[in-house]
């Protein structure tokens, strides 16, 4: 396996060992937030070319950390040939990157959601690692099914204050997005509905999550963000199976001009769709 780059070839090791479940449900599709102001190329290939070279010596929590230092310059789209002609990189994809190290770490969603992440932005789809990227979606699914036929043990409840310690806090989580959108009324407000349609949508049941949307709708129609998440899960169905049904990207697209009507906010909108699917959806 080999990252195509200035420097030379780069070796990827599979996942190995336990997986740690993370104890609360992330959002599973969202890219960062995008930085207020875009730093130079060099500022994100810098990050990214140590992130790679952490990759290299296994040191996982330090590529999680430099790739999201080169995200945090405002570069957050993957492209090709990125950099300048002396300092530059064949590909540049933050998420990819995110999505190894975080299952070498055993973190299951935040690998998942980055591998998806990935794949959605489509730049990868040319070089080698599309094939791990698709590798390592399939053995985590794999996992989770192992996971979900095993056997459960009753354990103790968990105490309030070990959970809200297990929960990592530079993740947003379902209340934290809600909380982004200033405009939002306590009607609208998501509760569990809202984190059991992430959660599905992070499993990739993606007709699990629809219908869960629909009920959402049903029981709260002053919900506006059944739309978002409509717009949310249609997109991401729409990438991911190569395009070719227009009847998603359509019903993605009508699903996001209601929430914009409705007075969603800009911010969680863009919390929630990356970079790569706001601009699918708006026809660029």
């Amino acid at each position: 396996m080999r990252t195509r780059e200035c420097h030379g070839a780069r070796s990827i090791p599979r996942a190995s060992g336990s997986v740690r479940v993370i104890a609360v449900a992330l959002i599973a599709f969202a890219g960062p937030l995008r930085a207020q102001a875009i730093l130079p190329p060099d500022a994100a290939v810098k990050a990214y070319q140590a992130g790679q070279a952490a990759a290299e010596k296994k040191d996982w929590p330090l590529v999680v950390r430099k790739m999201n230092e080169a995200l945090a310059t405002g570069h957050t789209q993957a492209k090709t040939h990125f950099g300048t002609t002396r300092n530059f990189v064949d590909l540049y994809d933050p998420y990819y990157w995110l999505g190894v190290a975080h299952m070498e770490l055993g973190e299951v969603l935040e690998a998942k959601r980055n591998l998806l992440l990935s794949r959605s932005e489509g730049v990868i789809d040319g070089f080698p690692e599309s094939a791990d990227v698709l590798g390592r979606l399939g053995q985590l699914e794999r996992r989770e099914a192992q996971q979900a036929a095993a056997p459960q043990t009753p354990t103790a409840a968990p105490t309030l204050a070990a959970t809200a310690a297990a929960a990592p806090s530079a993740v947003p989580t379902a209340a934290a997005l809600s909380q982004s959108d200033a405009t939002q009324k306590p009607s609208d407000l998501p509760g569990a509905d809202f984190e059991r349609i992430l959660t599905l949508f992070s499993a990739g049941d993606f007709a699990g999550a629809e219908a869960a949307i629909e009920s959402l709708r049903r029981a709260r129609p002053l919900a506006r963000e059944a739309d978002l998440l409509a717009t949310l899960v249609l997109g991401t169905r729409y990438v991911l199976e190569g395009r070719a049904d227009l009847s998603l990207l359509a019903r993605a697209r009508k699903a996001l001009s209601s929430w914009r009507k409705r007075g969603g906010g800009r911010r969680s909108e863009e919390a929630l769709l990356s970079p790569s699917l706001l601009a699918t959806l708006n026809g660029s």
